[in-house]
């Protein structure tokens, strides 16, 4: 008995603005023509709207994952199209697909390109007819940049408006009345100090929400970031080369407040150890931890009882990693057991001591230089409100002080126990049990670029390269006293 053949139709539209011949309506229509005179038994029909197939993201496609997921798994025996444009406008992505249709014994049709699959001239039209529509695809790109950068040209916003402003009468942004006042707290609070994830709460809890293509969502601490540092809300607009260009919306936000809410953030950066208690938390793995699975970093996702739990950033998205979470002193305990074998020579202890000494002296030279510094950049102001400079020349001057001044060593309060310093060189496992999070992080990157944990193990630690030799000679004594006996963690941490 012959089984009868089992069909999918995958249709998709990329806008409201069907083009004629691509509504899902026609779609519908010439997938039921062709199943009719086929004779062919219908499984589901796979419907996805307003999304593009140019991008080589098929997340932002779960439609068009579920259709596959379901072909893999055996639930239809044909997937079919209209035009192998609704399949993928990329032909590295056409082709990558069909490969696992074709694995899966999956045949493929595509009604007005007429390929069939399953016969050697089909995979021979698939390719050639794949090709074309990238084509199309990136000259249809290339034409709407070109309309984009005549709307920068005139001083236009492309793209959908940040948050706080809407589009005016005349096209060009003007303040939002419901979301602009959230626009000036948020600058307000940064300028106070306020972490990004503390001005997120306050947002989310006056009620605003994110503007973008994905809609309104709770402020988050990226969102926040990107709110905070966006020279938008001073009346500019990016150029396309990494600057900016003047636009012809207005200020939304006092130049002075912005200033201030960006020291503020600069400030935070150069001293971790000032966060507030609901503010991100340098803990002492921050910035150094990589997924063993799938090279990406591993970062802390929650705090329970005071204890962080680290894992994949990947996993957190939704990837297919299989990194599983573990608790930060978990990595800790076998990072601290590694450093306790591990000495500095007494010659270079005597040198970093010197060095160390050498600091104090110039901590005190870079607070004086910044001083002299913020001066200047007030003399910019005040030249640049008096008409004596123009705002690009202000803009330049400004910017050149600022990176001047974040060049500079941060001033440390007090730095004069050369004495304990030289015992915890003695000893770093010791150093590592006093110290508090924020000296772990600065130890841990004195010593390591990258830690590379897989699910609750440590399994390399790379040290920076002037390190290296130090870490080599006190390797062998680490294998034999911690890892003796151990198979399945030996050579792990080199």
């Amino acid at each position: 008995m012959v089984q009868p053949v089992t069909v999918a139709l995958y249709a998709r539209v990329s806008t409201e603005e069907q083009v004629d011949g691509y509504s899902l309506d026609a779609q519908r229509r010439a997938f039921k023509t062709l199943i009719e005179a086929r004779g062919w038994t219908v499984h589901k029909e796979y419907i996805e709207e307003g999304r593009s197939a140019h991008s080589d993201d098929i997340r932002s496609r779960p439609v068009f994952q579920a259709a596959i997921q379901d072909a893999l798994a055996g639930k239809y025996s044909v997937l079919v199209v209209h035009d192998i444009t609704r399949f993928s406008r990329k032909l590295r992505i056409t082709l990558e697909y069909f490969e696992k249709l074709g694995k899966a014994s999956v045949g493929f049709v595509s009604i007005r390109n007429e390929i069939d699959y399953s016969t050697p001239a089909g995979k021979f039209m698939l390719v050639m007819q794949g090709g074309l529509a990238e084509l199309y695809s990136d000259n249809l790109s290339q034409e709407v940049k070109k309309g984009l950068g005549e709307r920068k040209s005139q001083g236009l916003h492309n793209g959908p408006l940040p948050f706080g402003v809407m589009k005016g009468e005349t096209g060009v942004p003007v303040p939002d009345p419901n979301s602009h006042p959230g626009l000036v707290l948020a600058f307000e609070l940064s300028a106070q100090g306020k972490s990004d994830s503390e001005v997120a709460s306050f947002l989310n809890e006056k009620g605003h929400r994110t503007v973008g293509n994905r809609g309104g969502r709770p402020f988050a601490n990226h969102s926040v970031r990107g709110v905070i540092s966006n020279r938008f809300y001073l009346g500019y607009l990016p150029d396309g080369n990494g600057g900016w260009t003047e636009g012809k919306h207005e200020a939304f936000i006092d130049e002075d407040l912005f200033e201030r809410a960006q020291g503020a953030r600069r400030r935070r950066r150069t001293s971790p150890s000032t966060s507030t208690p609901r503010g991100k938390r340098i803990w002492s793995l921050s910035g150094l931890t990589y997924c063993w699975h799938c090279k990406s970093r591993v970062h802390s996702q929650y705090v329970y009882k005071g204890v962080p739990r680290l894992g994949c950033s990947k996993r957190q998205k939704g990837w297919d990693c299989p990194q599983k979470t573990a608790n930060l002193n978990v990595y800790e305990a076998q990072l601290q057991a590694y450093l306790a074998t591990f000495a500095v020579p007494e010659d270079y202890q005597a040198r970093i001591l010197e060095y160390h000494s050498q600091l104090e002296s110039a901590y005190s030279d870079a607070e004086q230089e910044r001083q002299v510094l913020e001066g200047r950049l007030r003399r910019v102001k005040e030249l640049y409100e008096w008409g004596d400079f123009t705002r690009s020349e202000y803009q330049k001057r400004k910017s050149e002080i600022i990176d001047r001044i974040e060049t500079l060593e941060p001033t440390i309060a007090d730095s004069s126990h050369l004495d304990k310093l030289a015992s915890f060189m003695s000893d770093i496992g010791s150093a590592w049990e006093a110290a508090t999070p924020e000296q772990r992080n600065r130890l841990a990157r004195a010593l390591f670029e990258e830690v590379w944990v897989k699910d609750q193990v440590v399994v390399a630690a790379k040290p920076r390269p002037e390190l290296d030799p130090f870490f080599r000679m006190n390797y062998e004594m680490f294998v034999e006293n911690i890892l003796e006996g151990s198979s399945s963690t030996r050579s792990r941490i080199h």
